[in-house]
């Protein structure tokens, strides 16, 4: 289980409860532990996925669809992708 509040994705199964694994601001995901901080690991901008550390810059690693969880569908593109890294990657 996982949550994902303000930016912030958890291993907890409540809302805002748990681990911090990572975070996601302005389509950029990070390994930091709250909001903005840590080491830039992806950027998501208009269903492409880059290994940058700003928005748009970086190679392609794919698109969002090749990261989506069953139940995801609805959420931002970043977390999603920020989702699957950290919970079914690892």
């Amino acid at each position: 289980m996982a949550n994902f509040k303000d930016g912030v994705i958890k291993d907890g199964s409540s809302k805002g409860t748990g681990k911090a694994l990572g975070n996601v601001k302005d389509g950029v995901i990070k390994d930091g532990l709250s909001k903005g901080t840590g080491k830039a690991l992806f950027n998501v901008k208009g269903d492409i996925v880059k290994n940058g550390s700003s928005l748009g810059i970086g190679s392609t690693i794919g698109k969002v669809c090749d990261f989506t969880i069953k139940g995801m569908e609805r959420e931002l593109d970043a977390e999603i992708v920020a989702a699957y890294h950290f919970l079914v990657k690892k």
